[in-house]
């Protein structure tokens, strides 16, 4: 029995390190999804303020550096997002990386102070060395 749990231990490791996100590349695909140039007009423009992000549904190391017009991305929890009252953030629901393909959903909360509006956000992504590509994007105002 000890022999088996520790096969299974060694496969269930293995198969995580294959598939394991690394920070590089989650840094990368975070950028290309803030950066999405079908998502713009719903941005502030050349604004001081930093983008959030809510860290629910996916979490994010708060490290990770990624900006927006030259600010650093916030993470805050569900609570600081409806504390705060912020008027806008992102809040990721999938974000899986593969060796050579990302999946990305998110939902991009603006105007929450006024008349909340939403827009969804589907990507795929391919990696070509150690680049990253969109290669499917559906955008949906909700």
């Amino acid at each position: 029995m000890r022999k088996l749990s520790l096969i299974l231990f060694m496969v269930i490791l293995c198969i995580s390190q294959t598939y394991a996100q690394s920070p590089d590349d989650q840094i990368k695909v975070l950028q290309k999804c803030i950066d999405l140039k079908e998502l713009q007009d719903y941005l502030p423009g050349k604004s001081t303020q930093p983008l959030y992000v809510m860290q629910h549904g996916v979490s994010f190391n708060k490290d990770i550096k990624v900006s927006k017009n030259g600010k650093p991305l916030v993470f805050l929890s569900k609570q600081e997002v409806k504390s705060q009252h912020l008027e806008a953030y992102f809040l990721f629901w999938t974000f899986e990386i593969n060796e050579k393909t990302a999946r990305v959903s998110f939902v991009y909360n603006y105007d929450q102070n006024k008349s909340p509006k939403a827009v969804r956000t589907d990507l795929e992504l391919s990696k070509q060395g150690s680049e990253w590509t969109v290669t499917t994007v559906a955008i949906n105002k909700v």
